[in-house]
């Protein structure tokens, strides 16, 4: 057994129905044996009905809508979340559930303690997914994990452009490290040179995100960041900006 086929660390499972407690006992992210087993085969048959060309299209209409009205933008806050996320719940067949999903997002992980709007906004999305069901919890996960991931690949490739670099979107990925648990113990592992993972546990959404990512990207061709520097998410599991600006107009530093 390697690190990354390990299991993950158990979390509780007794708990009231509906939260983000919930919310994590019941996906697959965070279950082990039959239940994940069970549970990410919902996530894949979901995700096995979504087009890849198709939400990469539509990513790129939508990001280039927001684009149309506005001279400026903060990458990250107005299309690295909200546009992967509401491209994706609308091949779910939900409504945008952008701002639920980003708010359960930053409080899914099992250290993290919900907020009150974390907890209010995963009761908005039970309610748009039809109820405390396993397929429900196989939904939300798919959005809230395609979430701050996607939103890295596309801040990290704008982040390169602005250092020179080829803002190719898996040379810097975002998610650095993931937790097992190795002979009773958690440990940490490494990430290095398997981005979505590896195994049984493999990112089931990996074509979908570059999709979107590339979609994002292309819209924002013809627009230069302003930033001097990068501002990073405070994170040990995670690499991506914290803001981005972009204005229209290519120069150093901007997309081609």
């Amino acid at each position: 057994m390697t690190q990354l086929t390990a299991p993950v660390p158990p979390v509780p499972a007794d708990v009231p129905p509906g939260g983000v407690a919930w919310l994590r006992a019941t996906v697959a992210r965070f279950s082990n044996g039959a239940d994940h087993v069970r549970r990410r085969a919902l996530a894949v048959s979901l995700l096995a009905e979504i087009d890849e060309n198709a939400v990469q299209d539509k990513a790129f209409a939508w990001t280039q809508r927001i684009l149309s009205e506005v001279e400026d933008v903060d990458v990250m806050a107005v299309l690295a979340r909200p546009v992967p996320v509401g491209v994706l719940a609308e091949a779910l067949g939900l409504p945008d559930v952008s701002a639920e999903v980003a708010l359960v997002a930053a409080a899914y992980h099992p250290h993290v303690t919900p907020s009150e709007a974390a907890e209010a906004a995963m009761g908005r999305l039970i309610g748009a997914c039809g109820g405390v069901t396993e397929l429900a919890a196989a939904r939300i996960g798919v959005l809230v994990q395609a979430c701050d991931a996607t939103a890295g690949l596309i801040g990290n490739a704008l982040s390169a452009s602005l250092a020179g670099k080829p803002g190719e979107l898996l040379a810097d990925p975002p998610v650095l490290r993931t937790r097992r648990r190795v002979d009773g113990e958690d440990v940490t592992v490494e990430l290095t040179g398997t981005p979505f993972g590896a195994g049984p546990r493999e990112c089931p959404g990996s074509a979908h995100a570059i999709a979107l990512a590339t979609g994002v990207l292309q819209a924002l061709r013809g627009f230069r960041l302003t930033e001097a520097e990068t501002a990073w998410v405070s994170s040990p599991n995670l690499r991506m900006p914290s803001v981005l600006r972009v204005t229209r107009g290519s120069s150093a530093g901007g997309l081609c």
